[in-house]
C-alpha cells in the first residue's frame, strides 16, 4: 500500500515513524512539507520514503493520504488538491475543527475519515477517535483503522463527539503533564529528590490507570478504598474538594471543547469573506 502524508510536523511525523516502523503492508511513504529539510531523516531511515515537493504528486501515486497541517493552513492545502487527483485517494484528516462536508467542499474529494489521534502515539501507546465519512467501503474503512492502529488504541465516534474527543484525549496529554509536574514538585517541597519523586508518581498513575482499566470500576469505587475515616487521605479530598479541583479540572476541558468547536465556523468564515473580498 501507498500512504502519503502532508504536513510533517510533530503528529504528522508521529505518523511517518509509526508506519514505517509497524506498518507492515506499506509499499511506499509519500512525505511533503513547506519545509524540505524535515524530510532527510526520514528519506535516510527508510528507502520506502519518497520525498515530493507538490501536494498533487502525494494524490497522485496514494491511496491514503494523511493530512496533518495547521487549521489555518488548511483552506490553503484544500485549493492546491481541489477535485482530487488521479486515484482520489482516501483522506484521512488530522486537522482540527475542520469537517468532513469542509474538506469535500473545498476539495471535492468524498472518502474522508476526521481523526483525533495523541502525543502517546509516538511509542504506540495513544488512542485516536475517528469518525468516517459514509463513502468509505467497508474494506477502506478497515484499511484506516489499520492504519490508525499502529498509533495505539483506536475508537470511532460520532463527528459531531470530535470536539470533546479533542478535549479529552488530543489536548488531554498536556494537562496530564501539568498535574505530574506538580506532583513531582510537592515530592521536593516534601524533601524527595526528583528521581525518587517522579517514580513513586508515575509508578502510582500507572499502576491506578491499569487498576481501573482491568476491572472496569468506577473511580469513585475505588477512591473510597483508600479512604479511611479521619485519615490523611480524607484531609487531602477534602482540600482538594475545597479548592475546587474538580471544577477547574472540569472547567479547562470544557473551555478547550469549545474552542475545538469554535475553530471550524472561523475558518469558514474567513474563506467566505476571502471569496466575497
Amino acid at each position: 500500500m501507498k500512504i502519503g502524508i502532508i504536513g510533517v510536523g510533530n503528529i504528522g511525523g508521529i505518523f511517518a515513524n509509526r508506519l514505517l516502523e509497524k506498518y507492515e503492508d506499506l509499499e511506499s511513504l509519500y512525505l511533503m512539507d513547506r519545509f524540505s529539510e524535515k524530510l532527510t531523516h526520514f528519506a535516510s531511515q527508510s528507502e520506502k520514503v519518497m520525498v515530493v515537493s507538490n501536494a498533487k504528486d502525494v494524490l497522485k501515486n496514494c491511496s491514503y493520504v494523511i493530512l496533518s497541517v495547521k487549521p489555518q493552513d488548511s483552506m490553503e492545502l484544500f485549493e492546491s488538491i481541489k477535485d482530487g487527483i488521479g486515484n482520489s485517494p482516501v483522506i484521512i484528516s488530522t486537522i482540527t475543527g475542520i469537517q468532513i462536508n469542509t474538506i469535500f467542499r473545498e476539495t471535492g474529494i468524498k472518502k474522508i475519515a476526521r481523526i483525533m489521534p495523541n502525543v502517546p502515539s509516538a511509542i504506540g501507546k495513544g488512542v485516536t477517535g475517528f469518525a468516517p465519512s459514509t463513502a468509505l467501503s467497508v474494506t477502506e474503512l478497515d484499511d484506516v483503522k489499520r492504519i490508525l492502529l499502529t498509533m495505539g488504541d483506536i475508537v470511532q465516534v460520532r463527528e459531531n463527539d470530535l470536539a470533546a474527543v479533542t478535549a479529552l484525549s488530543g489536548s488531554g496529554p498536556a494537562f496530564v503533564f501539568v498535574i505530574v509536574e506538580s506532583l513531582i514538585d510537592v515530592g521536593l517541597k516534601m524533601g524527595l529528590s526528583y528521581d525518587v519523586s517522579r517514580e513513586l508518581i508515575l509508578g502510582t498513575l500507572i499502576g491506578s490507570v491499569e487498576l481501573l482499566r482491568e476491572r472496569g470500576s468506577h473511580p469513585g469505587e475505588f477512591r473510597h478504598l483508600v479512604t479511611s475515616p479521619g485519615g490523611t487521605t480524607i484531609e487531602g479530598i477534602y482540600s482538594l474538594e475545597r479548592e475546587g479541583l474538580r471544577g477547574t479540572l472540569m472547567k479547562a476541558l470544557f473551555d478547550t471543547y469549545l474552542r475545538a468547536k469554535e475553530i471550524n465556523s472561523e475558518l469558514d468564515g474567513h474563506k467566505h469573506n476571502r471569496i466575497g473580498s
